[in-house]
């Protein structure tokens, strides 16, 4: 049995929402190229501890080789070594919980301000480009058949069906639309929400950044780490 989900095999299916979108505002500002280059994980795990983002960011340092213009793939995170900042924290809880761990953004367009994403959303085109890659991230984190879900973002929590209000003017949009009223669908013995996946009930936790500058604290990082592992421990 496969203990991964390759990623590769949705290259078609993104390469035709860049195209279907190719004349979207946003992949076409000046300086902006970077973003007509979609970005994801060449795999994701199965079975262990997901941490959600919104989409890759890019620095204007950065290089995309010719090869990876049309579109990328990065290899899996090496535990052993610390070359990208933003995973540290990622490891640092696995290691805790002494559980393997996996990452997948929502999105793959590049873009470091997520104010460009919140934008986007706000016009009909905008929410097609983002729907469809939507369609391709949901199904991968069913694959994947996560332990626990971790959402380490804000804005991504709302496609989750968080805020749902904020986009009942938007056309009726509340996203994938789980059930997560406080009042209604919290679980109280564990202290946040599940979400139905693959006929099971899994947790999932809406957190800050777990990195950067608007990163958790260190006292509401152990309580996550904290938290997590009992979870996990109770499943």
């Amino acid at each position: 049995m496969k203990q991964k989900v390759n990623m590769k095999s949705y290259e078609k299916q993104i390469l035709k929402i860049w195209n279907d979108f190719k004349e979207l505002k946003e992949l076409n500002e000046q300086d902006r190229e970077y973003r007509k280059s979609p970005l994801l994980p060449i795999e994701i795990k199965k079975n262990a501890i997901l941490f959600i983002g919104i989409n890759p960011s890019f620095t204007k340092k950065a290089i995309i080789e010719k090869h990876n213009r049309e579109i990328e793939f990065y290899p899996e995170i090496d535990d052993k070594k610390t070359d990208i900042q933003y995973f540290e924290k990622f490891k640092e809880v696995a290691r805790y919980c002494d559980e393997k761990w996996t990452h997948l953004d929502l999105l793959f367009i590049r873009e470091t301000n997520q104010k460009v994403i919140a934008k986007m959303i706000r016009t009909k085109k905008g929410i097609d480009f983002v729907s469809k890659q939507l369609d391709v991230s949901f199904e991968a984190i069913k694959k994947s058949n996560p332990k626990i879900i971790i959402v380490a973002n804000s804005l991504a929590s709302e496609f989750f069906g968080k805020k749902k209000k904020i986009h009942h003017s938007i056309e009726g949009k509340i996203w994938k639309g789980f059930n997560l009223d406080f009042d209604n669908d919290f679980d109280n013995k564990i202290g946040t929400y599940r979400i139905s996946l693959n006929d099971k009930q899994v947790p999932i936790i809406f957190s800050g950044m777990l990195s950067g500058q608007r990163a958790l604290d260190i006292g509401s990082l152990e309580r996550l780490m904290w938290q997590i592992n009992m979870i996990l421990k109770k499943q």
